[in-house]
């Protein structure tokens, strides 16, 4: 989605499947469920009319969060672009966003022998590895938890160190430098157990 203002991109659709976005395909979806009245109804119709006399783009984002619901049915991924994120090009988050799309298609995946990733997520320049503990290594959680409390720069730096083995490698992780942080955080079945949060400057 371009703004009609700016030419700039408002908004981006993915296919869930992993096939290649056909523009012609995701036009003809957008009108099947923009004109279907059990999707949109007649007052978000007349709420999203009456925007567009006044504003045009903010109108199009409104039909796409109410019909996210049915494109959603159709296979399709709608993101709205929240604004530019200072010091990080466009075209980078775009990338990001479709990579993240990818994984988190094929979630849950095993990370070690104590958890398992469950989610992935981008909220502005931060982008979020949730990660669940399972039952039975609830031990281990127990004790991370412990260290964390006596010792919580020590129990930082060690997690830290082991994301810096993930993503600072050379070449470099390419959405660090673009200015994106990563974000591990950890949950068993009490809540979170640890978070770490690493920028670009830490690889150094």
């Amino acid at each position: 989605m371009l703004s009609v203002a700016t030419g700039q991109e408002i908004g981006r659709a993915y296919r869930t499947d992993g096939s290649i976005p056909n523009q012609t395909d995701n036009t003809n979806d957008q009108n099947a469920c923009a004109n279907d009245p059990r999707e949109v109804s007649k007052t978000d119709a007349d709420r999203i009319g009456e925007l567009a006399r006044t504003d045009r783009e903010a109108a199009s984002i409104e039909l796409a969060l109410v019909i996210g619901p049915c494109m959603a049915r159709k296979g399709w991924r709608i993101v709205i672009a929240a604004g530019d994120i200072t010091g990080i090009e466009r075209p980078a988050i775009a990338a990001l966003d479709a990579v993240l799309d990818r994984l988190s298609s094929s979630l849950p995946v095993k990370v070690d022998q104590h958890s398992d990733l469950v989610q992935v997520k981008r909220h502005k320049a931060d982008v979020v590895y949730t990660m669940k503990v399972r039952p039975e290594s609830q031990g281990t959680a127990d004790e991370l938890r412990k260290f964390y409390a006596a010792d919580p720069r020590a129990a930082e730096s060690m997690n830290k160190n082991l994301m810096k083995k993930t993503y600072c490698t050379a070449p470099p992780n390419v959405f660090l430098k673009a200015g994106v942080a990563i974000i591990w955080e950890v949950f068993d079945g009490k809540g979170l157990v640890w978070r770490v949060r690493l920028i670009s400057d830490n690889c150094w």
